[in-house]
């Protein structure tokens, strides 16, 4: 697949959100005070991506090669906090993506080939520092582009122990053919993983898309199952319900689906 300029590619995504470190909305506030989370934001900013906070376009400036031999410039920008308690700890998780909303900044342009970046954090408040680290990944790869499709993604919970995660769509379109997938991230055993293999549209099946949700289950005993719906040309087809494969630690559809 040749590798073309932003001009070539629409990477599939949400609008870019401009900002600083994000505030809480009200009703977090009364789980945590907004500025000790956003205080604690910035410093894991700092901790993970170094004091290069970007006043101009409101993120964190980073390299990243991913073990290729030239690195790639990107500026990572923290999205929407969430505060929940599980098991009498208030657990912050909050994600950052790369921006591709930079235009006075050649270095932000990136090519089909270079992906987007995700950080994914779970952090525990509390404690002499104010947050310990539960679990953090800052640079998970996704998409073109630069372009994760992680932006608005929804942290969902996933598990009746308290687990969560961030679930959303990533892909792009390459000379009219769409490629999307479903990735949801969350920690397990204390490391951020995608756990899902299930695809939204594939390459060889165009008029084919799969809808996919996370069906709470008052009865699990890990990760909730997934319900998907398969549809060709807008007519479904087939229903699936998937459950988490814990000793493989994925989500993925059954043969021939």
């Amino acid at each position: 697949m040749p590798v073309s300029l932003r001009s070539h590619i629409t990477a599939i995504v949400g609008l870019a959100l401009v900002g600083t470190v994000p505030a809480i909305t009200q009703a977090q506030t009364a789980a945590a005070p907004a500025p000790d989370v956003t205080a604690t934001i910035k410093a894991v900013m700092d901790d993970q991506y170094g004091q290069t906070y970007d006043a101009k376009h409101g993120c964190w400036a980073y390299s990243y090669s991913g073990g290729e031999a030239d690195a790639a410039d990107y500026c990572m920008r923290p999205g929407k906090p969430e505060v929940v308690d599980v098991g009498g700890s208030k657990i912050l998780y909050f994600s950052a993506s790369s921006a591709t909303d930079i235009r006075d900044n050649p270095s932000y342009g990136y090519s089909q080939a270079q992906p987007g970046l995700m950080g994914a954090f779970k952090i525990r408040l509390g404690g002499k520092q104010g947050w310990t680290f539960v679990a953090m990944a800052p640079a998970m790869t996704f998409g073109s582009v630069g372009e994760c499709g992680c932006r608005d993604a929804k942290l969902e919970k996933l598990s009746n122990k308290g687990d969560y995660g961030w679930v959303f769509t990533s892909g792009g379109v390459w000379q009219g053919t769409v490629v999307s997938n479903y990735s949801i991230v969350t920690a397990v055993k204390n490391e951020f993983l995608d756990v899902s293999k299930i695809p939204q549209i594939r390459e060889a099946d165009q008029d084919v898309r799969y809808d996919m949700t996370v069906q709470a289950d008052p009865s699990a005993a890990g990760l909730y199952p997934l319900k998907v719906v398969k549809t060709k040309a807008k007519t479904k087809v087939a229903e699936f319900a998937v459950p988490f494969d814990a000793k493989k630690a994925i989500y993925e559809l059954p043969a021939k689906s």
